[in-house]
């Protein structure tokens, strides 16, 4: 959880100061009673999928989620790309409520996979007052059940979200700065603003 121990810090250090807005958690998670039992070391990441989505906020969904895993989970992840997916019958679990058995089979033996994290946006608005709302499954490849399930809703309407990007996009070398503007660019800035929902939901696994 580096990013989410790098954000509580910089709230402890300055709160002599100034009052600071923590952290808060936006996102939710369910775990399956035996994610224990499995062991988890190659990961493979889909393409995020939801209506109207196109090919750079995908990306830079994809992107997010890359970095902030990496940060706070010990997996190896594995970028599963469009080409590779072509002869691999895909899912469609938000409309579905299930995982196609081949989907998983086919991609873990392909890829040597123990998981693989499926990423739905069920809502977005990616101008200002920004929304994203996404669902994020891990499938275990031995079973092809969900073992671990998360999801957010940022609005940048509500001041809880505000506070989580301040926080989170404050930098830690030169503490709080009242003048500073910089997080605020995550209200403004797609790509910036999808980084804060990976945080948050990679923060829970």
């Amino acid at each position: 959880m580096h990013r989410a121990l790098l954000a509580l810090s910089l709230v402890l250090a300055g709160a002599c100061a100034t009052p600071h807005p923590s952290m808060p958690t936006l996102a939710t998670a369910r775990v399956a009673e035996d994610f224990d039992s499995y062991s988890l070391t190659r990961v493979g990441l889909m393409p995020f999928t939801g209506p109207g989505l196109t090919f750079e906020q995908t990306a830079a969904l994809e992107a997010a989620f890359f970095t902030e895993l990496s940060l706070s989970t010990p997996f190896e992840l594995v970028p599963l790309t469009g080409p590779d997916l072509d002869e691999i019958k895909q899912s469609d679990p938000y409309l579905r409520g299930w995982y196609r058995p081949e989907t998983i089979f086919g991609l873990a033996r392909r890829y040597s996979l123990d998981a693989i994290l499926f990423g739905t946006v069920t809502q977005s608005q990616f101008f200002p007052p920004q929304k994203l709302s996404l669902q994020v499954d891990m499938v275990a490849a031995e079973t092809g059940t969900v073992i671990w399930s998360s999801s957010v809703h940022l609005d940048a309407t509500e001041k809880r979200v505000r506070d989580g990007i301040q926080v989170y996009f404050s930098n830690p070398d030169g503490g709080h700065d009242e003048e500073s503007q910089d997080w605020r660019l995550a209200l403004l800035s797609p790509a910036r603003f999808a980084q804060f929902a990976a945080f948050q939901v990679a923060a829970l696994l």
